[in-house]
């Protein structure tokens, strides 16, 4: 297994942990009242990453090769991951405290297969193969069950 592959790894265990976390602050503080938290932590924590990656060359190589200027070529559309983030933190703690991890996680990865097989396709002109069809939809029919009779 390539070391690259645990990145995904910690992003599930990250997406699982977060939204749980944030349920549990949001049962003291109120849901908006926890994404606020989260939200100016991971700012904060964004702009120290930036500034290490920035000030201290070689540490954090960019792989996309981008040596652009900050904001060169601006639209509206560079807001859209942020407002995903929102959307996840969001919304996320607001599944699990109605569904359960289990199912709220189960549904995420099902949305994420189907996005990931169109964005591959679409954008990144790798083609849906039978295989990739056939794996994201056992998970899929994995997800449909558990929330059938979760």
């Amino acid at each position: 297994m390539r070391l690259i592959s645990l990145v995904p790894l910690l992003c599930g265990l990250a997406v699982v942990a977060q939204a749980g976390l944030n349920r549990r602050f949001a049962g003291q503080w109120g849901l908006l009242s926890a994404v606020l938290v989260n939200m100016v932590v991971a700012t904060v924590a964004t702009f120290g990453v930036y500034a290490v990656a920035r000030y201290v060359p070689g540490l954090m190589a960019d792989s996309s090769g981008a040596q652009g200027r900050f904001f060169d070529g601006f639209t509206p559309w560079h807001l859209l991951p942020g407002l995903c983030g929102v959307l996840i933190v969001l919304g996320m703690p607001a599944a699990i405290g109605r569904l359960g991890a289990v199912q709220s996680v189960l549904l995420l990865m099902a949305a994420q297969l189907l996005t990931s097989l169109i964005w591959d396709a679409l954008v990144e002109g790798r083609p849906a193969t039978l295989a990739r069809v056939l794996g994201s939809a056992v998970a899929f029919a994995g997800a449909a069950i558990a929330v059938w009779k979760g």
